[in-house]
Parts: C-alpha cells; structure tokens; sequence
C-alpha cells in the first residue's frame, strides 16, 4: 500500500512540474566534420618529407575557421592543412625500420569542437647506403654529417649524433676518423682527439650512442687517451698517440690497454682480413722495422716480432702511407726524408694450417719491396689504394695522380679547382675517386669517374662549411 501512495504522489509531482514548464527550445543540428583520404600506414625514410593531403566532408556548409596538427610519435610535425613534413624520428636499434603512432586533430575554432583521425608511419633507416662525412667546425667541434646514395642528388644532413642522441650534447673536438662497420658489427665509430666523446661507437640504424670510451672504460689502463684512427674486421686496433690499444667488440666491445713496450707504432696497422682476431702488423718507427703483433695470453697483444729481411733493410724510413689488396695481403709505403724516396712493400700473411696443441694458426709471412720512387710523394701527401685494381691515388697539394701498385706510367688523374685535397676515397666498385678539398672555410667534394671517362666529374660536387677530415661509406650506393 506504501508504495503505490508513493508512485501516485511521484505522477501527481511530474504532471506539476510539466504544467509549470513553457521554455521554448530551439534544437539545430551540429555540422561534423569527417576526415578521409588518409591512409592507415605510410612508410618514409628519416630525413625524408612526409607529405599527406587529407580530404575533409562536413555534414553541411564548409567551415571556413579550422586548425591543425599533425603528430608522429606525441610530436606536431606540422599545423598546415597539407601535412608537408621532414620526419626525423630514428629507426629503432636492431632493425631497419620503426613504426610510430601518428594523429591529425582538425579543430572547428568556431565552437572548439575536435575531430580526429589516427595512422601509423614505418620511419626506415636513412644510413644503410650511405656517404658518413666528419668535419671540424672554425672552434674545433666535430660535426657528422651524411649524404643518402640511395637517391640521386640528395643534400647533406648535419650533426646526426645530436639528433640522435639530445641529451647528450655534442660530439669530442679535433675529429680525426669516421669508421662504419659492415653487416657483422653494423656500427659506426667516430674518433676526436679532445673533448668529452674521444671515441664512440654508434648505432648504423639510428646513430644512437652505444658505447663512449674514455680513460675510466679501457682495460688494465689508467693514463692519458687521445685517438687517431681505428681498424677493424672481426676484431681490430684503436691508433693512439699513446700506442696500439687492442679493440673486440664482440667481447663487450671492450676496448684494452696499449702494447707495452719501448714503441713507437705508426699510425697504421693492417691484418688478414679473415684471421685478425689473431694477428696485426704495424711499424715501429723507433727500430724502423715491420712488426708483426700477436697474443700469447689474455686478450691483450704481448708478442711483438720484428720482420727481417736479407734482401733488404728499411733503416731510415719511416711509415708514410698504407694500402690492402685481396684478403691478406698489405701495401705499405715507407718514406726516406733525407733521399725524398718513397719504398713500396708488399706483405702477405697466410695461416693455412692450425698448430694441433695451442689451436693457434700457422702464419706463413712473405716480405718484399717492390719498387722505389723518388719526388712523387712525402709526408704531406695523401693517398688512398685499390684493393681490387691495385692502383695508387696521390695527392699533392691539389693535384692527383695514379699510379700501378706494381710499378709503371704515372698518369694525372683530377686537379681540384678549389682546395686543397685532404682525403680521398674510391667506391666499392673502385670506378669512382671521391676527392674532399678544404679551402680554409669550406669543404668540397668531388667525384672523379676513373674508370671509362677518366677524369670528368660524375656529379656536381658537393659543398660545406667547415674541414672534412674523414669520410666513410655503407651498404651498396645507386648512385
């Protein structure tokens, strides 16, 4: 009985309430907006323009006040209607591409209203083919930079390590070497002789630091640490002004402490390129003799073994320049300053049998010199060596010549209407010579055919401010 009082009394009160309500509502409908012609997914290189065009249809008339965002990865990319954007976003470590959620919000400002349309772009990575360029800035400051090849006239992009890494600031100063592994390490390791990133090792996917090196990280080594040029396979030597410090980086990527003894090591060493985990070859330019560099015991090298010849003798030459051939064997040229005569040697070093009790290979050493050369070149030249056309490109100044690594014609090859040449490089396929220059304000580079057309430039040069030191390629160009 209770409840059907209640329920009366409920009607009663909603029945006074309605009679007592004259409110005149005037009801119109909203005027969505639906966005269309985007995509679920695009793929864009980093560095790479990311371009869409959206359609947008509205239940009624076109709103005129709208505004936009793009976002990739939480990141406005763009506030244009046309999302026309470089896309910086790595591709992530380990693999060749990174998928990132990406939104366009489309904002009626007449009422605020928001409208929203989601997608996803696959970011690839821009530096598996490659031109990887260290410079130094007018303050010393190393700046990598790199070129795409795998497009026709791309521009340089600069200071990637920043872009990768921002909380870490910038790269060492005085840069000396940009190395990039191949497919076994797919790393890239950049070295400066001052500042608080003296040796680095990179990710080649997205140029994230993996490992930095200074005196507190080397092995078994407490003193000073100052870099200048690095060589590697499966394992491999770090050059310093301090002495060869052994390098693995499939052992933690550690980094060990230098050869002792009473050396000094050139600037250079060289391997057989399949058994280098085993042993390297220098040139002590102390007791002016070839050495051979091995390990006994541990990870370091302990065995140095000088190469003796009874054909000839190195004594008064020091080490110049460095050139490889094949797999195993080593094109050094050693330098008599008194004579202005450069010697060029061959070395090959072959381990076809393995000692049955130490498991360590039987190296077989085979030395000679090859030809001498006078007035050619001195400690200010720079060359660089054919592995497979076993040719010789030497630079004075601004002026390159070829010459056989065997002997013959000396032939001029390109001289460079700007600059002074300060490295050079041949392409994998050895057809093409990319000769850097530096002015004394900016860096040029040029790529010199030295194959059909012999000498003409295959493309225009390119251009920097700043000095190149060092330049570097990866993967297979297309161009």
């Amino acid at each position: 009985m209770k409840l059907e009082l209640y329920t009366i009394l409920f009607v009663l009160l909603l029945v006074g309430s309605c009679s007592k309500d004259h409110g005149n509502y005037d009801y119109s409908e909203v005027n969505s907006i639906s966005i269309d012609s985007i995509k679920e997914s695009y793929s864009v290189v980093q560095f790479d323009t990311l371009t869409i065009t959206p359609y947008l249809k509205f239940k009624q008339e076109e709103i005129k006040n709208l505004s936009f965002e793009w976002k990739v990865n939480n990141e406005v990319i763009s506030t244009d209607p046309v999302c026309h954007a470089q896309i910086r976003m790595a591709a992530n470590e380990g693999s060749l591409n990174a998928h990132y959620d990406a939104l366009l919000i489309v904002t009626n400002e007449e009422n605020g209203l928001k409208y929203y349309k989601n997608f996803d772009v696959k970011v690839g990575t821009a530096y598996s083919n490659a031109l990887l360029i260290l410079s130094a800035q007018a303050d010393e400051q190393a700046i990598l930079s790199f070129q795409r090849r795998d497009k026709a006239n791309m521009p340089i992009e600069h200071q990637i390590f920043e872009a990768a890494n921002p909380r870490l600031g910038s790269l060492g100063k005085k840069p000396r070497q940009v190395w990039a592994g191949g497919t076994q390490t797919k790393m890239c390791i950049v070295l400066c002789e001052e500042g608080p990133y003296k040796m680095v090792c990179l990710n080649l996917t997205s140029m994230q630091l993996m490992q930095a090196y200074d005196t507190e990280t080397i092995m078994s080594y407490d003193g000073p640490f100052t870099p200048y040029g690095i060589k590697m396979y499966m394992g491999g030597i770090c050059i310093a002004k301090e002495g060869l410090f052994g390098y693995n980086y499939m052992n933690s990527m550690a980094l060990y402490r230098p050869i002792a003894g009473d050396y000094e090591f050139a600037y250079w060493v060289d391997c057989n390129k399949q058994m280098d985990a085993y042993m390297w070859l220098s040139y002590d330019n102390k007791s002016e003799r070839f050495t051979t560099l091995e390990i006994t015991q541990g990870i370091a090298y302990d065995k140095v073994t000088p190469l003796e010849s009874e054909e000839f003798s190195t004594a008064g030459q020091k080490f110049l320049a460095g050139g490889h051939a094949g797999i195993e064997t080593s094109r050094p040229v050693l330098y008599d300053a008194t004579t202005k005569t450069a010697y060029f040697y061959s070395i090959e070093m072959t381990a076809d049998e393995w000692d049955p009790v130490t498991y360590e290979p039987i190296w077989v050493i085979n030395y000679h010199k090859i030809m001498e050369k006078t007035g050619l070149m001195d400690e200010n030249s720079v060359t660089v060596f054919g592995e497979n056309s076993l040719y010789w490109f030497i630079a004075n100044d601004n002026k390159i010549v070829r010459l056989h690594g065997d002997g013959g014609e000396i032939r001029d090859v390109f001289t460079a209407p700007k600059g002074k040449v300060m490295t050079m490089m041949l392409d994998k396929q050895e057809e093409r010579l990319f000769v850097v220059t530096y002015d004394g304000n900016k860096s040029y580079i040029y790529a010199v055919n030295v194959v059909s057309d012999f000498g003409a430039l295959t493309e225009e040069p390119l251009e920097m401010e700043g000095k190149i030191v060092s330049i570097t390629s990866t993967g297979t160009w297309k161009y």
